[in-house]
């Protein structure tokens, strides 16, 4: 495992090989009990086969469960080898716009279904866990919209219509149907992008005290009225999209360059995305973003600090306990 990581090596390791480097990984001062955190378990090697392809496995020496490296991690209970599990994350780390689950269905040889689940799957490994520490220095902060466009050229809802002819609105929302995504970033470092229902002074305003070091940043923003109020919390500087989008160290294009890479993946490589699923795609674009200064390798092999946790959001029925965890 000490040599150059590339997709092709990684697709043509064994599942053996796979296991060791997750377990190196995982646990670099050696195995612990997902169950009760107990170290030093023994191992237990399978002498004849069995249905179970794993030969060996740990068993806790205070618990007495056994386990794999898989068990606690988005791996666990699939039946798709780990080395097309590798693969998809080498692609998902490394390519700038994304993969589609039909891409990983047509080039892993497995099914659509299994592809969708092993890529919002990864994409839960992408997502940042714990405390976030917060941004400072000089900052943007701007709202994009996603969503697509809808159809013939003056094509109103019923529900608009009826409003304009009541008098309650001059003129169609052209927004209404689109998922409305707020996004900060840190010049040369991090960006931060969430899903938020509305954008109005109080929703920005709580936004930025969560997310930005106000004692030791300056924000960035266009002229929209809902970031009026945050000049009581810190130097916030605007600029006037009608007039001008640069003027000296003042404008939003960082942002805005994110916002451009966002929706070329999200318009150009999956085509429809459900808001129900948006936030996922938000977190694999943030991870690639906030790790664009590393290599691929590097950025594959970082994301399995990140693996521990389940999805089982996708279950409709709770779930019986593992045998082996």
């Amino acid at each position: 495992m000490s040599e150059r990581i590339t997709f092709h090596k990684v697709l043509r390791w064994t599942d053996e090989e796979c296991r060791q480097f997750l377990a190196t990984k995982r646990w670099p001062n050696g195995a612990v009990c997902p169950k009760c955190g107990a170290a030093e378990p023994y191992t237990i090697n399978r002498k004849s086969a069995t249905k179970n392809t794993v030969q060996s496995l740990y068993k806790c020496r205070a618990c007495r469960k056994q386990f794999t490296a898989t068990v606690g991690t988005i791996f666990e209970d699939s039946k798709i080898p780990l080395n097309k599990w590798f693969a998809a994350i080498f692609m998902m780390a490394s390519s700038k716009k994304g993969i589609s689950a039909h891409w990983m269905h047509r080039n892993l040889d497995i099914t659509y279904k299994s592809a969708w689940f092993m890529c919002h799957r990864i994409r839960e490994a992408m997502r940042d866990k714990g405390v976030l520490e917060p941004l400072s220095g000089t900052v943007e902060a701007d709202e994009t919209y996603v969503g697509g466009k809808r159809r013939g050229h003056w094509t109103w809802h019923e529900r608009e219509q009826d409003e304009i002819k009541m008098g309650l609105r001059k003129h169609p929302a052209p927004m209404a149907d689109k998922a409305i995504v707020f996004g900060i970033l840190e010049r040369g470092g991090k960006v931060r992008t969430m899903q938020v229902q509305k954008v109005n002074a109080e929703t920005m305003q709580r936004l930025v005290e969560g997310s930005i070091d106000v004692k030791n940043s300056r924000l960035m923003t266009d002229g929209h009225p809902a970031y009026r109020a945050i000049r009581r919390l810190l130097p916030h500087e605007v600029i006037n999209h009608e007039a001008e989008y640069v003027r000296g160290d003042i404008h939003t294009q960082g942002i805005e360059g994110y916002w451009s890479i966002l929706k070329r993946g999200l318009y150009g490589v999956f085509h429809h995305v459900d808001a129900e699923y948006l936030d996922r795609y938000l977190d694999e674009f943030e991870y690639r973003f906030n790790r664009r200064k590393i290599s691929d390798a590097e950025r594959f092999v970082a994301l399995f600090d990140q693996v521990n946790g389940r999805l089982l959001w996708y279950c409709r029925t709770p779930q019986p306990e593992n045998p082996y965890a």
